[in-house]
């Protein structure tokens, strides 16, 4: 077995492999994964090598400077993920790395686990079919602007502060960061932004409550869904995300996808009481400390 930096000539079998071993990805279209890639700059690309085995491709790994991430194994070959595993970090140490953050589905997890790594959150992908429903009539609903990129910065940060989510490194940062953050929503850095479909809930000028919708690898987003912290528990978080699969099943968008934390026990039970379920496993984040 050899670790070997991905040749532009290997990407579709690269990408052929990375999809067949993976089970919670947004789309196993090939031709998407490839498309993403070929778009990278020159060094993004570089950080991806392939896991070969008498000259064919059996596994994936992108390698930063101290992490590890698009691990994927050819399922006739997944009984080797921990020997592909230590060949990665075996470079990652070379290059001076000494504690390494790892992303990966479940599957893998036992291979991680049996190297030192352990498990710091997770997240699941779930799905629901959309549906022709109207908010209720009590609710103050509009289209997000962008020109509201500062107020609905402040929302977000608000409704984020102290969140679970913030003690694994998700929804922190400086103010600057945020703003950059919703604006690249609008701008399209997590998929096309569908406005149409993106709400704000006021309360005469004050936001209460947003979901905001992007397309994102083939099918649409939720990028992000928040309640006021003194509004929560009447419905809101429903209401949007009901006007939202409205306007989409209006477009023929026969499906809408989210990402929850592990753990998120509030939220994924209103996500299940609306028919989202789980799709694929969960794409966990562990740590191997130094």
């Amino acid at each position: 077995m050899s670790l070997e930096p991905l040749q532009t000539t290997d990407a579709h079998a690269y990408w052929r492999t990375f999809v067949s071993g993976r089970t919670d990805l947004p789309t196993g279209d090939i031709t998407v994964h490839l498309d993403r890639y070929l778009a990278l700059p020159p060094d993004e690309q570089r950080s991806h090598f392939s896991v070969k085995k008498d000259g064919r491709i059996i596994g994936t790994v992108r390698l930063g400077p101290a992490e590890i991430s698009g691990f994927s194994m050819d399922p006739t070959h997944r009984d080797e993920a921990a020997g592909a595993l230590l060949k990665s970090m075996d470079r990652l140490r070379a290059g001076g790395a000494t504690t390494i953050t790892a992303h990966f589905e479940d599957l893998y997890e036992s291979a991680f686990t049996s190297l030192g790594f352990r498990r710091v959150f997770a997240r699941m992908r779930m799905e629901a079919p959309t549906k022709r429903s109207d908010a209720p009539a009590s609710l103050k609903l509009q289209p997000p602007e962008e020109d509201e990129v500062l107020g609905l910065t402040k929302f977000l940060m608000d409704v984020y502060a102290g969140h679970m989510e913030q003690q694994y490194g998700i929804h922190t940062g400086p103010e600057e960061e945020w703003r950059g953050y919703v604006a690249g929503l609008f701008k399209g850095d997590s998929g096309q932004f569908m406005p149409d479909a993106s709400h704000v809930a006021l309360e005469g000028d004050r936001i209460v409550g947003a979901i905001l919708i992007t397309h994102w690898m083939g099918m649409p987003l939720v990028a992000e869904l928040g309640v006021a912290k003194d509004r929560r528990g009447r419905g809101f978080g429903r209401a949007l995300l009901q006007a939202a699969m409205g306007r989409l099943a209006g477009r023929d968008e026969l499906r809408l996808a989210l990402y929850v934390t592990v753990g998120n026990d509030a939220a994924i039970a209103l996500y299940r009481s609306m028919a989202f379920v789980q799709v694929g496993g969960q794409s966990v984040t562990a740590r191997l400390e130094g």
